[in-house]
């Protein structure tokens, strides 16, 4: 068992070395990014589960609460990420994103320091919520325009797949870390720890030297002028809030793979964000199993994501709609497959099978966008595809709660099977008929 483990990471160094982190990706602010955001999303899973377990006890372990939090934490940045998509083009981006960081750990603090002195109640909670959405929702849009600075256009596609192995392992990591700590220590207290990750996270990303200017860097690399960018982009990259929305609404609407990039992103989050649904009631309604049995389901549609991450680092992978076609095939084989086979460990390789499958899209399509949009309209345009990515998500969540009141959970995957194969043929169908224009 000790070799085996040793033999896993030193394949998992071989693998990050070989396929991103040779040559063109080798660079030091690349790997400063990729730490500082796998502890900036270790820290947030930290901070989540937490906060779930605080509002838990809080309304006497009553749900009602850690519901409103969620939603809040959906409905806020959705109301606030376009402004900020502005400010993200304006000001460096590292430095914009440590200083979220510092202000999350900050307030995340100021919840232990409170207990001290009273019990937690709820306004007390829900104001630190609200405040830490309100200022943080910028961290998403800018992190992925950041990107394109450190990574050459043609190795985009595998430094997204790096990106989501570090997500999705540092968020996995941060509850079970939690749960280890909540054995020893009172809940509000392990928001110091995860406060001082966001911290340490921003030190980091304040480390990271800018990128060059992208005409800069063409002139440097000898390739002339960037044809990506120009003074009307320069231009535009200042100009007010509204008349920046309307730009970057604008680059959408004239291109057809920014408008295909944008549905995907919306149709993951509507089947995405109504999963965290359907984990008790295939463990209570499907499987027959103890409720405790979610939550291994839900570790199941996890580790599946992690896996879709690695998969992206082949060398020989097929074009990028390609890729979240056969992905989201695979999907809806496993959600129609769900209901057929009823037993416990078919359950857990199919919520694997989704998992992978589901993760392809986002990824992929944000490596799109970047290789598209200019650098200096990149936050905004990516600010409007997450506000669509958001809006989509509330509908999935409310959707699927009405839906799943009133139908048995077979009925729900019954139905997103089918719409998912519908998609993958349909986007099958348009790389076929496209493929100069999507490639």
């Amino acid at each position: 068992m000790k070799w085996a483990a040793f033999s896993f990471l030193r394949g998992f160094v071989v693998a990050l070395r070989g396929s991103l982190l040779s040559r063109s990706l080798a660079s030091a602010p690349f790997v400063g990014l990729l730490a500082a955001y796998t502890l900036t999303q270790f820290s947030e899973g930290m901070t989540q589960t937490a906060l779930t377990w605080i509002a838990f006890r809080i309304r006497h372990n009553d749900v009602t609460l850690v519901g409103r939090i969620g939603l809040l934490q959906t409905i806020i940045p959705f109301l606030i990420l376009i402004p900020a998509g502005v400010l993200i083009d304006l000001l460096p981006r590292q430095i914009f994103m440590a200083a979220i960081n510092l202000f999350k750990g900050a307030t995340y603090a100021i919840i232990p320091l409170m207990s001290l002195f009273e019990p937690l109640r709820t306004p007390t909670l829900l104001t630190v919520v609200v405040v830490t959405a309100l200022f943080s929702a910028g961290f998403g849009p800018a992190f992925n325009a950041a990107i394109p600075g450190f990574v050459p256009t043609d190795r985009l596609k595998h430094a997204n797949g790096w990106i989501q192995i570090a997500g999705q392992g540092g968020y996995f990591l941060g509850p079970l870390v939690t749960a280890g700590l909540l054995l020893y220590f009172p809940a509000p207290w392990l928001l110091v720890v995860s406060g001082g990750g966001f911290v340490l996270s921003a030190f980091l990303l304040a480390l990271i030297p800018p990128p060059l200017d992208p005409l800069e860097r063409r002139r440097i690399e000898g390739k002339g002028h960037d044809p990506g960018h120009s003074p009307r982009d320069e231009g535009s990259s200042r100009a007010g809030m509204v008349s920046g929305f309307l730009h970057s609404a604008g680059i959408l609407l004239k291109n057809p793979v920014l408008m295909l990039c944008s549905l995907l992103l919306m149709l993951f989050a509507l089947f995405n964000a109504p999963m965290s649904l359907v984990f008790p009631l295939l463990s209570s309604q499907v499987f027959r199993t103890p409720p405790s049995f979610y939550a291994l389901l839900s570790g199941a549609y996890f580790l599946g994501s992690f896996l879709g991450g690695g998969l992206l680092l082949g060398r020989r992978l097929p074009g990028h709609f390609s890729l979240i076609s056969g992905g989201m095939l695979l999907a809806s084989g496993a959600f129609l497959l769900l209901p057929v086979l009823p037993w416990p460990s078919a359950g857990f390789l199919f919520l694997i099978l989704i998992g992978v499958g589901l993760s392809w899209a986002q990824p992929l399509a944000y490596a799109r966008i970047q290789q598209i949009v200019p650098s200096l309209a990149l936050g905004r345009v990516l600010a409007v595809v997450m506000t669509l990515f958001l809006l989509a998500a509330i509908v999935g969540i409310e959707g699927g709660t009405l839906f799943l009141h009133r139908h048995p959970v077979t009925a729900f995957l019954h139905i997103e099977g089918g719409i998912l194969f519908v998609v993958s043929a349909g986007v099958l169908l348009l790389v076929t008929l496209f493929r100069s224009r999507l490639s």
